[in-house]
Parts: C-alpha cells; structure tokens; sequence
C-alpha cells in the first residue's frame, strides 16, 4: 500500500510549503511570540543571574581588602562594589546598565597621563 503512495508522489508536491488556514497562521503567529518572549527572559535571566555574581565577587573582594588592603585598594573595591551594585538595579529593571566613565581607569591598569615617565626626561622648548 506505502508503495503505491510513494510512487504517486511528485517531487514538486513536496517542493511547495503546504498552505494554511488563517486559524493555523494565527497559532503558528502566537507560537512563534511565545518563543520569542521566552527567549528574550532567558537572556534577562542570564544578564541578571551574571550582575549577581559579579556583585558577590565585588563584595567577597570588599571583604577581603578589608582584613588586609591598603585604603586605596578597599576605596577602588568599594566603588566598583557600588557600580555593581548599580548595574544589577539596572538589569532588574529592564535598563541597561550605564557604562563606567571614561576617565575611570580600570582597576588593574594603570592610569594613562599626559606627564612622562619618571625615568624619562620631559621635553622642552630648549631642546628643539
């Protein structure tokens, strides 16, 4: 019996997308915003569950700079501390978070400055 349908089937039967009825079209439209939607809290969810950890890795690093940190390393933890605290508001609420500024440096580079090195004599008008 499957032999005789498979012989009665053309390729070009096959080839075009079999068309649907407007109920049909309306469930596959509903369907596909489902999982659009649910896509899109899963994104959130991860962006969310990412600024939490990195909170908690900025409040472990608050914790330990302040059993042995000088002021300038638990001053710079408890401002990036802070900026993570901020971010992850931020995401809770549906808004991106605001980048840092950009004359903040990060915290393991040094700061770029328009004075030259100490090791290195700064030019003058004289030597021209």
């Amino acid at each position: 019996m499957w032999a005789h349908f498979v012989q009665t089937v053309r390729m070009s039967d096959l080839e075009t997308a079999p068309s649907t009825d407007d109920e049909t079209t309306a469930a596959l439209t509903l369907f596909n915003e489902y999982v659009d939607a649910d896509r899109e809290r899963t994104r959130r969810e991860k962006r969310v569950q990412k600024a939490e950890r990195a909170k908690d890795d900025a409040a472990a690093l608050v914790r330990k700079l302040n059993e042995s940190g000088s002021a300038e390393q638990r001053a710079s933890a408890e401002a990036a501390y802070r900026d993570a605290q901020e971010a992850l508001k931020a995401i809770r609420e549906g808004r991106e978070p605001e980048p840092k500024a950009a004359d903040e440096a990060p915290a393991d580079e040094p700061a770029a400055t328009d004075e030259a090195p100490a090791d290195e004599p700064a030019a003058t008008d004289e030597e021209e």
